[in-house]
């Protein structure tokens, strides 16, 4: 679903509601249950992998999934970094999906359509929590370009891995010459 409509869906989630958003080819099921923790609309992510129980995906395991990724085949991931700024300017992660059904990564830990789908429901907690009418708005602008700055961060391997994940822990903003540059999406 495209990201403006789906931050208006889930931004309208009832007390406790739980919700399956995307269903990945490879059986993953990715969901939404409200918490109401850092606001009155904050929810959190879940993954529920085949034969293994339900857990809440972090910014932390996306972006060592993306790294081992790029390690492991850096052409396809140039290809699914490119879908990752398609997701972030609001297109659907669902019609982007058959950009990244055939790459071919030896290893990961989800699938690139998972790791889209998953990523696009944090950045629009991130926009819903630390949003202008938030009680702690974010400086950056959108505030889901705090979770997409350390994305280009690692897509432009001028770090290590340790530094990147180091930062993202300890909620250190990721450099700002990896912010948004288009400002049209404000």
């Amino acid at each position: 679903m495209e990201m403006s409509r789906l931050t208006e869906e889930l931004s309208n989630l009832k007390k406790g509601e739980r919700r399956i958003i995307y269903n990945s080819e490879d059986g993953t099921k990715v969901t939404v249950e409200h918490t109401g923790r850092l606001s009155q609309k904050d929810f959190a992510v879940g993954l529920i992998i085949k034969n293994k129980p339900e857990f809440n995906p972090t910014h932390v395991r996306l972006l060592i999934d993306l790294y081992i990724k790029r390690e492991s085949n850096s052409s396809d991931f140039q290809k699914l970094f490119g879908a990752f700024e398609k997701m972030f300017q609001g297109q659907d992660p669902v019609k982007l999906k058959n950009s990244v059904r055939n790459l071919n990564f030896p290893m990961q830990l989800d699938s690139s359509e998972t790791n889209l789908y998953y990523a696009q429901l944090l950045m629009i907690e991130q926009d819903i929590n630390y949003g202008p009418d938030s009680k702690k708005p974010s400086k950056c602008k959108p505030p889901r370009d705090y979770l997409m700055r350390f994305i280009r961060w690692l897509a432009s391997g001028d770090s290590t891995i340790d530094r990147i994940i180091s930062a993202a822990v300890r909620n250190y903003p990721a450099p700002l010459r990896y912010a948004n540059k288009d400002l049209s999406i404000i």
